[in-house]
């Protein structure tokens, strides 16, 4: 008799292990044809289930930030990239997701101070454009047109930054072309709806297909004819 019950013990162990060695592969393939088909979902939903397995995964776990974002949870992709950054404080990618979280939670002291900290260790453009964005938006005018004219020195055609489209579209736009869109706006602020028009011809020349800076210009003239 109890030859048999520590045989139905072992029997039932083993089913256990095997079943969660396939729970483990079936996650891992469910993940990979979610990221394939682009179900961002359910692939958030297959890593869970392999760190609740493992906790050690943290290959997996680096997806999460990205992934949440994609499905616009931002608490979730904010908590997730805090859990990243422990381990790699400094990492551009990450980074930027964590700023991107302030923007969209409205924390626009922790944006700027991200954006400060990517430049210093990059100096990428793209990073002092944000700054420079900044600024302008909370009235640091001085500081914010002395930046203007270092990037409009120094952006190549390569450098770029992403304009917001819609809430889900984003339209990545040459660094040139968005320091004059901004020195339009600067512009229209001070009353000089000529120098505004000026400064948004000057960005679609750069890049015709701005599409923020069409519809800037049209807003434009169309309350110049009111």
């Amino acid at each position: 008799m109890k030859k048999t019950i520590l045989l139905l013990s072992l029997t039932a162990t083993l089913f256990a292990c095997k079943n969660t060695t396939n729970n483990s592969n079936d996650n891992k393939l469910l993940f990979e044809k979610s990221m394939a088909v682009k179900d961002y979902q359910s692939a958030i939903v297959a890593i869970q289930y392999m760190l609740l397995k493992d906790s050690t995964l943290s290959m997996y776990e680096d997806t999460l930030p990205e992934l949440y974002v994609a499905t616009s949870n931002v608490e979730a992709a904010d908590y997730y990239t805090n859990r990243v950054l422990v381990r790699k404080p400094n990492d551009e990618r990450f980074l930027q997701i964590k700023a991107l979280c302030a923007q969209q939670k409205g924390k626009i002291e922790e944006e700027f101070d991200i954006y400060n900290k990517l430049f210093a260790s990059t100096k990428k453009l793209s990073y002092l454009y944000q700054i420079t964005a900044f600024q302008f938006s909370t009235g640091q005018m001085e500081q914010a047109v002395k930046n203007l004219a270092e990037l409009e020195t120094k952006a190549t055609p390569k450098d770029s930054v992403d304009f917001a489209v819609s809430e889900s579209e984003k339209q990545k736009v040459p660094l040139r072309a968005a320091v004059y869109n901004m020195k339009a706006y600067m512009q229209a602020q001070s009353r000089d709806l000529m120098g505004a028009k000026k400064y948004f011809e000057m960005a679609l020349k750069e890049y015709p297909d701005f599409v923020m800076a069409k519809r800037n210009l049209q807003q434009l003239m169309q309350g110049g004819r009111q």
